[in-house]
Protein backbone atom coordinates (compact mmCIF):
# COMPACT_ATOMS: atom_id res chain seq x y z
CA UNK A 1 0.00 0.00 0.00
CA UNK A 2 2.92 2.45 0.98
CA UNK A 3 3.92 2.27 -2.54
CA UNK A 4 1.41 3.00 -4.57
CA UNK A 5 0.81 6.45 -1.70
CA UNK A 6 4.70 7.25 -1.94
CA UNK A 7 4.68 6.97 -6.12
CA UNK A 8 1.45 9.56 -5.96
CA UNK A 9 3.63 11.66 -3.31
CA UNK A 10 6.12 11.82 -6.27
CA UNK A 11 4.04 12.52 -9.17
CA UNK A 12 1.92 15.14 -7.64
CA UNK A 13 4.80 17.69 -7.24
CA UNK A 14 5.47 17.49 -11.10
CA UNK A 15 2.21 17.87 -12.13
CA UNK A 16 1.94 20.83 -10.06
CA UNK A 17 5.63 23.00 -11.07
CA UNK A 18 4.44 21.84 -14.80
CA UNK A 19 1.55 23.83 -14.68
CA UNK A 20 2.81 26.64 -12.77
CA UNK A 21 5.64 26.78 -15.40
CA UNK A 22 3.55 26.66 -18.15
CA UNK A 23 1.25 29.00 -16.58
CA UNK A 24 4.40 31.41 -15.97
CA UNK A 25 5.15 31.13 -19.68
CA UNK A 26 1.84 32.11 -20.70
CA UNK A 27 1.59 35.01 -18.83
CA UNK A 28 4.98 36.27 -20.07
CA UNK A 29 4.12 35.82 -23.59
CA UNK A 30 3.70 39.20 -25.97
CA UNK A 31 0.42 40.04 -26.74
CA UNK A 32 -1.33 42.10 -29.46
CA UNK A 33 -2.89 45.11 -28.05
CA UNK A 34 -4.09 48.69 -29.63
CA UNK A 35 -3.43 51.85 -29.26
CA UNK A 36 -6.56 52.73 -27.54
CA UNK A 37 -5.85 50.21 -25.33
CA UNK A 38 -2.56 51.50 -23.85
CA UNK A 39 -2.27 55.25 -22.61
CA UNK A 40 0.92 56.40 -24.09
CA UNK A 41 1.61 53.43 -26.71
CA UNK A 42 1.61 55.33 -29.72
CA UNK A 43 3.88 57.63 -28.17
CA UNK A 44 6.41 55.61 -27.20
CA UNK A 45 9.25 55.07 -29.22
CA UNK A 46 10.60 51.46 -30.17
CA UNK A 47 13.95 52.62 -31.13
CA UNK A 48 15.57 55.29 -33.64
CA UNK A 49 14.12 54.54 -36.83
CA UNK A 50 11.69 56.74 -38.50
CA UNK A 51 7.71 56.02 -37.74
CA UNK A 52 4.43 57.35 -38.17
CA UNK A 53 4.70 59.98 -35.23
CA UNK A 54 8.27 61.52 -36.55
CA UNK A 55 6.96 62.13 -40.35
CA UNK A 56 3.58 63.79 -38.86
CA UNK A 57 5.96 66.14 -36.87
CA UNK A 58 7.98 66.61 -39.21
CA UNK A 59 5.33 67.23 -41.92
CA UNK A 60 3.11 69.17 -39.90
CA UNK A 61 6.25 71.59 -38.75
CA UNK A 62 6.74 72.25 -42.80
CA UNK A 63 3.43 72.46 -43.46
CA UNK A 64 2.62 75.07 -40.84
CA UNK A 65 5.67 77.34 -41.95
CA UNK A 66 4.39 77.04 -45.61
CA UNK A 67 0.76 78.21 -44.64
CA UNK A 68 2.70 81.84 -43.41
CA UNK A 69 4.64 82.05 -46.69
CA UNK A 70 4.85 84.72 -49.50
CA UNK A 71 3.57 81.99 -51.66
CA UNK A 72 0.03 81.20 -50.28
CA UNK A 73 -0.62 85.02 -50.48
CA UNK A 74 0.02 84.34 -54.01
CA UNK A 75 -1.81 81.50 -54.54
CA UNK A 76 -4.91 83.22 -52.80
CA UNK A 77 -4.42 86.43 -55.49
CA UNK A 78 -4.30 82.88 -58.32
CA UNK A 79 -7.67 81.80 -57.12
CA UNK A 80 -7.08 77.97 -56.68
CA UNK A 81 -3.73 77.44 -59.16
CA UNK A 82 -3.05 73.21 -60.07
CA UNK A 83 -0.58 71.92 -58.05
CA UNK A 84 0.66 68.20 -57.55
CA UNK A 85 2.50 66.50 -54.55
CA UNK A 86 5.60 65.06 -55.97
CA UNK A 87 7.15 61.54 -54.10
CA UNK A 88 9.68 62.10 -51.23
CA UNK A 89 13.06 61.19 -52.18
CA UNK A 90 14.51 59.04 -49.33
CA UNK A 91 17.72 59.52 -48.30
CA UNK A 92 18.17 57.47 -45.52
CA UNK A 93 19.15 54.04 -44.89
CA UNK A 94 15.86 53.14 -43.71
CA UNK A 95 12.71 51.54 -46.00
CA UNK A 96 10.39 53.90 -45.29
CA UNK A 97 8.81 54.13 -48.76
CA UNK A 98 5.66 53.37 -48.04
CA UNK A 99 5.49 55.83 -45.20
CA UNK A 100 6.06 58.63 -47.58
CA UNK A 101 3.80 57.62 -49.78
CA UNK A 102 1.23 58.01 -47.18
CA UNK A 103 2.87 61.15 -46.15
CA UNK A 104 2.13 62.20 -49.52
CA UNK A 105 -1.72 61.67 -49.06
CA UNK A 106 -1.70 63.68 -45.88
CA UNK A 107 0.06 66.23 -47.37
CA UNK A 108 -2.53 66.58 -50.40
CA UNK A 109 -5.44 66.47 -47.64
CA UNK A 110 -3.87 69.19 -45.55
CA UNK A 111 -3.92 71.19 -48.92
CA UNK A 112 -7.24 70.60 -49.97
CA UNK A 113 -8.54 71.37 -46.34
CA UNK A 114 -6.32 74.41 -46.66
CA UNK A 115 -8.69 75.40 -49.97
CA UNK A 116 -5.21 77.74 -51.30
CA UNK A 117 -4.85 75.20 -54.67
CA UNK A 118 -6.60 72.80 -56.68
CA UNK A 119 -4.50 69.77 -55.79
CA UNK A 120 -4.07 67.10 -58.60
CA UNK A 121 -3.33 63.82 -57.34
CA UNK A 122 -0.73 61.14 -58.83
CA UNK A 123 -2.75 57.98 -57.09
CA UNK A 124 -3.44 57.32 -60.58
CA UNK A 125 -0.41 58.05 -62.55
CA UNK A 126 1.87 55.42 -61.44
CA UNK A 127 3.72 54.58 -64.23
CA UNK A 128 4.75 57.99 -63.62
CA UNK A 129 5.18 58.13 -59.93
CA UNK A 130 8.02 54.62 -60.53
CA UNK A 131 9.53 57.23 -63.47
CA UNK A 132 9.79 59.61 -61.01
CA UNK A 133 11.49 57.01 -57.85
CA UNK A 134 13.44 55.78 -60.57
CA UNK A 135 15.27 59.07 -61.62
CA UNK A 136 15.73 60.18 -58.15
CA UNK A 137 19.61 59.93 -58.36
CA UNK A 138 22.39 61.31 -55.67
CA UNK A 139 21.48 64.64 -56.34
CA UNK A 140 18.24 66.93 -55.50
CA UNK A 141 17.31 68.32 -59.20
CA UNK A 142 14.36 70.77 -58.94
CA UNK A 143 15.26 71.24 -62.91
CA UNK A 144 13.55 67.48 -63.12
CA UNK A 145 10.74 67.84 -60.84
CA UNK A 146 9.42 70.74 -62.95
CA UNK A 147 9.82 68.56 -65.82
CA UNK A 148 7.40 66.29 -64.30
CA UNK A 149 4.98 69.12 -62.88
CA UNK A 150 4.62 70.32 -67.16
CA UNK A 151 3.76 66.69 -67.66
CA UNK A 152 1.22 66.86 -65.07
CA UNK A 153 0.10 70.40 -66.27
CA UNK A 154 0.12 71.87 -63.04
CA UNK A 155 1.51 75.52 -62.55
CA UNK A 156 2.55 74.50 -58.47
CA UNK A 157 5.01 71.34 -57.40
CA UNK A 158 5.81 70.13 -53.55
CA UNK A 159 8.65 67.95 -53.81
CA UNK A 160 11.75 66.92 -51.02
CA UNK A 161 13.69 64.46 -49.27
CA UNK A 162 14.17 62.61 -46.01
CA UNK A 163 17.85 62.29 -44.80
CA UNK A 164 19.53 61.74 -41.63
CA UNK A 165 22.60 62.08 -39.59
CA UNK A 166 23.85 59.50 -37.65
CA UNK A 167 26.40 59.25 -34.42
CA UNK A 168 27.52 56.78 -32.17
CA UNK A 169 29.62 56.95 -28.54
CA UNK A 170 29.97 53.49 -26.94
CA UNK A 171 26.57 52.29 -25.97
CA UNK A 172 24.61 55.40 -27.06
CA UNK A 173 23.24 56.27 -30.46
CA UNK A 174 21.70 59.81 -31.43
CA UNK A 175 20.09 59.96 -35.20
CA UNK A 176 18.72 63.05 -36.40
CA UNK A 177 16.11 63.09 -39.05
CA UNK A 178 15.23 66.15 -41.76
CA UNK A 179 12.23 66.66 -43.45
CA UNK A 180 12.82 69.11 -46.43
CA UNK A 181 10.22 70.42 -48.33
CA UNK A 182 9.92 73.05 -51.67
CA UNK A 183 7.24 74.19 -53.60
CA UNK A 184 8.49 75.33 -57.28
CA UNK A 185 7.18 77.06 -60.21
CA UNK A 186 6.48 74.95 -63.00
CA UNK A 187 7.48 77.40 -65.68
CA UNK A 188 10.34 79.22 -64.67
CA UNK A 189 11.73 76.34 -62.04
CA UNK A 190 11.91 78.71 -59.10
CA UNK A 191 11.98 78.10 -55.82
CA UNK A 192 9.11 79.91 -54.04
CA UNK A 193 9.38 78.23 -50.86
CA UNK A 194 11.69 75.98 -49.20
CA UNK A 195 11.76 74.55 -45.04
CA UNK A 196 13.65 72.17 -43.27
CA UNK A 197 12.33 70.64 -40.54
CA UNK A 198 14.25 68.19 -38.15
CA UNK A 199 14.00 65.95 -35.16
CA UNK A 200 16.67 63.97 -33.02
CA UNK A 201 15.92 60.28 -31.62
CA UNK A 202 18.38 58.92 -28.86
CA UNK A 203 19.54 55.56 -27.60
CA UNK A 204 21.41 56.89 -24.08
Amino acid sequence: MSKPYFGLAVRFPLVVVTSVALLALGCNKPKAVRGEDVEGLDDQAMGTGLDRRDLQKLMHENMSALDTSAVVKRWDKEEMPQLAVLPFKNETSEHIDSALDALISDIETTLINAGHVSVISLENQQSLVAEIKRQQGDAFDQGKAAAYGRQLGVKYIITGKVFTTDEKFENERRVQYYLFMQVLEVETGQILFQNKAALTKAII
